[in-house]
């Protein structure tokens, strides 16, 4: 199950994922990501990792054939999952987006929504 959330007024888009990954799934995150592109140029983006369940092969081609044309495009990226393996992939994709990309753990949700809202961490 995919959920999809703009933050009103903003080029920040949050998706999670908690389950399969379809076809018409990738469609919507594309669609949403183009249109705020369009409006704004760049986009601040937060990746909700929950669980991950079967990949349509279809959804994986898409994704292979978006991100060239638009990695340019994302200044931030949060990527939120407890899963090791998307940690470290996440920092193999650092090199390939001039934004900046950070890993947190699904603990840390907030520190990541913060972080992409530009919001200072409090020090005690």
């Amino acid at each position: 199950m995919l959920t999809l959330t703009h933050v009103e007024n903003s080029n920040i888009l949050e998706f999670t994922l908690d389950g399969d990954f379809s076809r018409a799934d990738f469609d919507q995150v594309a669609q949403q990501m183009e249109a705020l592109i369009d409006q704004y140029g760049t986009i601040k983006l937060i990746e909700i990792v929950r669980s991950i369940g079967s990949i349509e092969p279809s959804a994986l081609w898409e994704d292979f054939k978006f991100a060239p044309k638009h990695l340019k495009h994302f200044s931030q990226v949060a990527v939120v999952a407890d899963q090791k393996w998307i940690g470290w992939l996440s920092k193999m994709v650092k090199p390939m987006i001039p934004g900046e990309v950070r890993h947190f753990e699904l603990s840390q949700l907030q520190q990541a929504r913060d972080w992409i809202h530009g919001v200072e961490p409090v020090t005690v």
